[in-house]
């Protein structure tokens, strides 16, 4: 029984480590700003992606960076204000953790903001 409970807790705590890293600068050629810049709005976005890593946040497979969401949003406009990132480690990404052991570990990655002119 000993051997069983420590199992489980090796295995909790295995599950919720991660030293992923989700790069945040941007290299736009136009104003990102994660404060209000201007009374002027156009639209206003939001996308949510997944990022993933391999071996507990190890190895990058597929991590959304802020250039490629907000450079298709910016590329007509003057600038982005109101950026906003959250990174979101919900139960089906807690539950992918747990299945693959840590092998492969996912976070929900939403960046939002206002497009202005």
């Amino acid at each position: 029984m000993k051997i069983l409970s420590t199992a489980l807790i090796l295995f909790i705590v295995l599950a919720f480590v991660g030293c992923a890293t989700l790069p945040m600068e941007s290299r736009l050629q136009k104003p990102v700003s994660m404060t209000k810049v201007t009374e002027s709005q156009n639209q206003q976005f939001a996308v949510t992606k997944q990022a993933l890593w391999l071996f507990w946040g190890a190895i990058p497979i597929n991590v959304p960076t802020v250039d490629e969401v907000v450079g298709p949003m910016v590329a007509d406009h003057e600038g982005v204000q109101d950026l906003k990132i959250t990174t979101e480690y919900s139960f089906l990404n807690f539950l992918i953790s747990a299945v693959t052991q840590g092998v492969l570990y996912s976070q929900t990655v939403t960046i939002q903001g206002t497009v202005y002119d």
